[in-house]
């Protein structure tokens, strides 16, 4: 290999002149046909190029592909997990779906509940309002009567009074009084 790299150039110097002096198309030159130095000059040419630019053309090309197969080998994980995110998302967004429909049946419960606790309250307040209106009834209705019975036993007794004050004789108060006296000796004080 190291041999063609110094041979090579050398020939390249050697074919340069031939093609310099004009008569590159030449039957011979220096008793080589000319067809033979532009097969040469074009060998030649493709080895360099291919030595000096091929190589790093061919790695680039090689790392290039590597980082390209990467980058998809990357892209697929991404993917999968992109994927597997979205499941967990969905699965996730099921659940809580589920979840607001059972908080949604126990907030309706707990409201029944609540409004039949009020209402029991509410019936059990009215009771007990019905039950102090009656006592205050009762009440009020006792002390009418009291005051009624006194009022009229009062006025009875001042009519009873006047009454007996104009009906009644000194003859009757006399009598009236030794029958409480006789009424009073039988009792034995």
């Amino acid at each position: 290999m190291k041999r063609i790299s110094i041979a090579l150039p050398v020939l390249l110097l050697i074919a340069g002149p031939a093609f310099a002096s004009g008569d590159a198309f030449k039957e011979s030159y220096l008793g080589v046909p000319a067809w033979v130095w532009l097969a040469a000059n074009l060998l030649l040419f493709v080895f360099l190029l291919a030595r000096w630019i091929g190589k790093p053309l061919a790695a680039f090309l090689d790392s290039r592909a590597e980082s390209i197969t990467c980058e998809l080998a990357d892209a697929r994980r991404k993917v999968a997990d992109a994927e597997a995110l979205t499941v967990q998302a969905n699965e996730r967004l099921a659940q809580m779906e589920v979840e607001v429909e059972a908080l949604k049946e126990r907030a309706g419960r707990e409201a029944e509940a609540e409004v039949e606790r009020i209402a029991e309250q509410a019936r059990a307040e009215e009771a007990r309002l019905l039950k102090r209106v009656e006592d205050e009834i009762s009440r009020r209705t006792n002390e009418t009567r009291k005051t009624l019975v006194a009022d009229t036993a009062a006025l009875t007794a001042q009519l009873a009074r006047d009454l007996l004050a104009r009906e009644t004789t000194d003859a009757d108060r006399h009598r009236v009084l030794e029958r409480g006296l006789a009424a009073m000796k039988t009792l034995d004080i």
